[in-house]
C-alpha cells in the first residue's frame, strides 16, 4: 500500500505544472527554465514581476509554487514560496525522470557548477558601466578564477558533457549560462571586452556543444529570456 501512494505521489508531482516566477532575464532563474526544456517538466514559466522585489523575502531570487503537488498552494510570494536558486533548479530536476535518476555524485557536480553562476552573478555591475577597464577589472578576477578551474581540473570534457551522459546535465546548463546568457552574464562579458573562447577553449566549446543539443536548441530557438540583454528591475 505504501509502495502504491508513494507511486501516485510521483506521478501527481510529475503531471501537475510548477509555477516559476522570475524577471524576464536569464539571471539566476534560466537553468530553472533549462531543467524544465531538457527534462520535459511542464512549467508555467511566469515573468510578471509586479511587486516582486517588495513582496517577497528575497526579492531577487526566482520564485516556485506548485499547488497541484501541495507544494506552497497559497503562495502569494509574501513568506510561502521555494525561493532560493538552487533549490528551485534541484526542484523542477527532480520531477524529471532523466534528472532524478542522476547519481549523488553527478547531481553534487550539478549543484557546484550551478554555485559558480550564482558567484558569478556578481559582475553585474560591469552591466551598467561603458568603460572597458572598469567592466574588465569586475569581470576579469571572477571569470578567471573559476573558469580556470573548470578548463584545467578535469571538470570539462574534450568531447561530450560534464557528467558523461548523452545529454546536458545541470552542470552544464549552468556553464551555458553563464558563458552565452544575455542579462547580466553576456552584458558584462561584452563590456569587459573579455573573450571566453581565447581564454578557455574547452568551456566554450562546451557551451557550443550544449546549445546544439537539440532539446536546448528548441528551446533557445523560442526563450524570450535568455538572450535578453537589460533588466530594468535588476537582478
Amino acid at each position: 500500500m505504501l509502495r502504491v501512494l508513494i507511486i501516485a505521489a510521483l506521478q501527481t508531482l510529475a503531471f501537475a505544472k510548477p509555477s516559476l516566477t522570475y524577471f524576464g532575464i536569464a539571471g539566476r532563474g534560466e537553468v530553472a527554465r533549462l531543467y524544465a526544456a531538457v527534462g520535459g517538466v511542464d512549467i508555467v514559466d511566469s515573468t510578471y514581476t509586479d511587486g516582486y522585489k517588495t513582496k517577497t523575502p528575497i526579492g531577487y531570487l526566482p520564485a516556485l509554487l506548485h499547488p497541484e503537488a501541495g507544494l506552497f498552494p497559497n503562495c502569494t510570494f509574501a513568506f510561502g514560496c521555494l525561493q532560493e536558486s538552487l533549490a528551485v533548479e534541484r526542484y523542477i530536476a527532480n520531477l524529471s525522470p532523466k534528472f532524478a535518476a542522476l547519481s549523488f555524485q553527478e547531481r553534487a557536480v550539478d549543484d557546484m557548477i550551478a554555485q559558480i553562476k550564482e558567484d558569478l552573478i556578481q559582475v553585474e555591475p560591469a552591466t551598467k558601466t561603458t568603460n572597458k577597464s572598469a567592466a574588465a577589472a569586475i569581470v576579469a578576477p571572477l571569470y578567471d578564477r573559476y573558469l580556470a578551474v573548470l578548463e584545467k581540473d578535469g571538470y570539462v570534457p574534450a568531447t561530450g558533457f560534464i557528467n558523461g551522459k548523452a545529454f546536458p546535465t545541470g552542470a552544464d546548463l549552468a556553464l551555458l549560462v553563464f558563458v552565452k546568457s544575455g542579462f547580466p552574464y553576456g552584458k558584462a562579458l561584452k563590456n569587459a571586452g573579455y573573450d571566453i573562447a581565447n581564454k578557455f577553449p574547452k568551456v566554450e566549446a562546451l557551451a557550443v556543444r550544449t546549445m546544439q543539443y537539440p532539446l536546448v536548441d528548441t528551446y533557445l530557438a523560442h526563450s524570450k529570456t535568455f538572450y535578453a540583454n537589460d533588466a530594468a528591475e535588476g537582478l
